[in-house]
């Protein structure tokens, strides 16, 4: 694809500086050619803008260069207008062909709604129901009784257990599992007694799962992932969670049982919650921090076991003052012993 800056300064809104030069890809700042575009948003690389060899590059609207030989397509949100531009030249490609594969297993009473595209080698369980527009690639299986919304992308290889309840516009990626059995087991006299998981998983609508994702289905009641929430690859969420609206997850986070998230939380990398805690509102967890207890709204905390992010640094800052600190503490011994 070939298109005038020009074009591009009208898709995205935002005026430019410079030759309205033809664009014939996108690419990052590093690695843009002439003919390429590129974008800045970030302070910590604006000094790239005088290196690149982008042949545009869009930037905020307030940015200087003494260069002349680029052009700038000037945004207040030069990720937002980037996004535009991206789908631009790279449109949304079907996770499966339209249709439905002669291969796919449909059980009794299941239901699909209209315009579906599902691969081969895909089961759909007994009193299932799928909305229109599914997108479902080869090798899912969806177990009895799911009901699954409209609009919906399944990626290969995932698992839908029994009674699990998907909403509208979801996509959950490759080798994610929903609705797998609790990590319920009761101690006896002989071992461990399995306690059932008669509850589900409900996913509502605008939600992302990662790839390899685990969530436990509930051992009585559901298992809830609210609106609009993202979650990365490789998180495990056990049974009885509760994950907000619009929380964010990154990748190999661990959430106990019963433990509910409130709203607009970002929960870093490899973060670990235990059992029956809270955490409210707006709350912002570093990666690998260990939440062992509740978390008031608004809360901005790290470290394991967790403490406000301000405190915490003061910690890590003296901890790498402590093999210092230790040879002053034996000099003084000798002193004061001699």
């Amino acid at each position: 694809m070939n298109i005038r800056l020009s074009e591009i300064s009208k898709l995205t809104g935002d005026g430019f500086d410079g030759i309205d030069i033809e664009i014939k890809g996108i690419n990052k700042i590093e690695d843009a050619q002439a003919g390429e575009i590129s974008f800045l948003h970030n302070p910590k690389y604006f000094s790239l803008l005088e290196t690149t060899s982008a042949g545009a590059v869009i930037v905020p609207s307030d940015m200087k260069t003494e260069r002349k030989d680029i052009a700038l397509l000037r945004s207040k949100d030069p990720y937002g207008s980037f996004l535009k531009v991206l789908k631009m030249f790279y449109p949304e490609m079907p996770a499966a062909d339209k249709g439905v594969h002669p291969s796919v297993y449909i059980g009794d009473n299941a239901g699909i709604g209209s315009d579906p595209s599902i691969g081969p080698f895909v089961s759909i369980g007994n009193n299932t129901s799928i909305g229109k527009n599914s997108q479902i690639q080869a090798n899912v299986t969806i177990g009895n009784n799911v009901k699954i919304g409209d609009d919906v992308t399944i990626y290969s290889n995932v698992s839908i257990r029994e009674n699990c309840v998907i909403g509208n516009n979801v996509i959950i990626q490759n080798g994610a599992v929903i609705g797998s059995d609790g990590f319920g087991f009761a101690p006896n006299t002989s071992g461990y007694e399995k306690i059932p998981q008669v509850g589900n998983v409900v996913i509502e609508d605008d939600v992302e799962i990662g790839a390899n994702t685990c969530i436990d289905r509930a051992t009585l009641g559901s298992t809830v992932i609210k609106k609009g929430a993202k979650l990365d690859n490789l998180l495990q969420i056990a049974h009885n969670v509760e994950i907000g609206e619009s929380t964010v997850i990154a990748a190999q986070t661990g959430i106990s049982g019963s433990t509910k998230i409130g709203q607009n939380c970002m929960i870093g990398g490899q973060a670990g919650f235990v059992g029956h805690i809270k955490v409210g509102t707006g709350c912002m967890i570093g990666a690998q921090a260990g939440i062992a207890g509740n978390l008031k709204d608004g809360s901005i905390v790290t470290g394991t076991p967790c403490r406000e992010i301000a405190k915490q640094r003061k910690i890590d800052g003296a901890l790498g003052r402590l093999p210092e600190l230790l040879y002053r503490v034996r000099d003084l011994e000798k002193k004061t012993s001699d």
